[in-house]
């Protein structure tokens, strides 16, 4: 974070620079809650001190634009943009794509392709350089429709918490109807509930227990990226598990198998200005060398694993090769070629916040509990026919407990067709 970064960088020995460091450490605590309101006041009392500094500017935007303070951030990013260059270096590394974000939710879509665009040629020009050999053969091998086993859709599960469980099991039912020359994969470990595992093997899915030993120096996050170096699998596609499958990215895999590339990318969102989406991609046997070698030296070499860790590892270390043969959907952004999404059957989700990889949680659910703060309030999901969709436990905080989870669960709650249920 530029806040943390520029406070840790300042001379303790003056007051000024002790108010910034004191500004600094409750920016990055809030942040590390999410508590983008008490962010704000942090950065505007370092604002006070640096009142011109960059970095400080673009963690400002950014907490503008989480609270949805939407034209105050974008005249902050474009006071970024429109800085001298010796200036704008100092910025944060995503203050572009914060800035074509904004221009995303304000409706701007000339200037979240100029931004966007910009921000990705950027990146490609810091890490699009080979460091390995790409594929050797001119074309993979042909798409075997018929051996499911060797056409894996993969996911990394771990914890008990709804959003991802009810998401990972919805797609497992949902791609035998839509892929159904594909076979979803789960990599998960003991955390996951075993009534979650029960119901990811009955719906189909293959299940790769990490528990342990087996992690071997992976982190849970990239747990997935290791269908790479399977040798009985010839296709790959990387997904996340809070993401549902749908028509459209189907009509775009369909398209993808049609052609001769050896990867293929997704972007469908204003907001995907990364240059691989961590599940959002997807390749042929031998298209890459082994990963697991490279995701372990990769994190034994860093000093902060974040939750970004997985998407920052692709930039670095799949990027090059994965540039050099990819078929790129992308509406949005016109970057490496990108081709547009194909048309498709009716989407199945109706809500106007779907696009391909996007979040199924955007709702949460919550109820009183007489259990002190935190203990754990089981509770369960029932259907009109009073029959268990789903149970879990969720910690509970000032008498209350709350839990997110995919829309396909609290529309019907929503709407009274269903109903929560406390079971201990």
């Amino acid at each position: 974070m530029s806040l943390a970064k520029k406070g840790r960088s300042v001379e303790a020995s003056s007051s000024p620079a002790q108010r910034f460091q004191q500004c600094a450490q409750a920016f990055q605590a809030a942040m590390a809650r999410n508590d983008f309101g008490a962010a704000l006041g942090a950065a505007e009392g370092a604002l006070k001190i640096v009142p011109q500094h960059m970095g400080v500017l673009s963690d400002y935007a950014l907490c503008l634009m989480r609270l949805n303070h939407l034209r105050r951030a974008h005249a902050v990013y474009l006071q970024i943009f429109n800085a001298p260059p010796a200036l704008q270096a100092q910025a944060s590394a995503t203050w572009l794509d914060g800035l074509a974000e904004v221009c995303g939710h304000l409706g701007l879509h000339d200037d979240v392709r100029t931004f966007g665009k910009r921000s990705l040629e950027r990146a490609d020009a810091r890490h699009g350089h080979a460091v390995e050999p790409g594929p050797r053969a001119a074309a993979p091998a042909a798409f075997q429709p018929g051996a499911p086993e060797r056409n894996i859709i993969a996911y990394t599960l771990f914890g008990d918490s709804p959003r991802y469980c009810e998401s990972a099991i919805a797609n497992v039912q949902v791609a035998r109807e839509l892929f159904p020359a594909w076979r979803c994969r789960v990599y998960l470990d003991d955390s996951v509930p075993a009534v979650i595992r029960q119901r990811l093997l009955d719906a189909g899915a293959q299940v790769i227990d990490m528990s342990g030993s087996a992690r071997d120096g992976v982190h849970p996050l990239m747990w997935r990226f290791l269908v790479v170096d399977d040798p009985e699998v010839d296709r790959y596609l990387i997904r996340d598990a809070d993401s549902l499958l749908s028509e459209r990215e189907q009509a775009a895999i369909d398209q993808w198998l049609a052609s001769p590339y050896w990867f293929h990318h997704i972007r469908d969102s204003f907001t995907h200005t990364e240059l691989i989406l961590a599940g959002l991609w997807g390749g042929c046997r031998g298209g890459l060398p082994p990963l697991k070698p490279l995701m372990q030296r990769w994190l034994a070499q860093q000093s902060d694993v974040t939750r970004f860790s997985d998407q920052i590892f692709l930039r670095e270390q799949v990027w090059p090769m994965l540039r050099q043969s990819v078929l790129n959907h992308d509406d949005w952004f016109d970057f490496h070629g990108a081709q547009p999404l194909p048309a498709h059957a009716p989407i199945r989700w109706q809500t106007e916040r779907f696009h391909v990889g996007s979040n199924a949680s955007f709702k949460a659910i919550r109820g009183h509990s007489t259990k002190a703060c935190g203990e754990r309030q089981g509770w369960r999901v029932l259907d009109q026919a009073g029959q268990e969709v789903c149970r879990y436990h969720s910690t509970v905080h000032g008498n209350y407990w709350s839990a997110d989870l995919p829309f396909f669960v609290t529309a019907p709650l929503g709407a009274g067709q269903w109903r929560v249920e406390l079971t201990d």
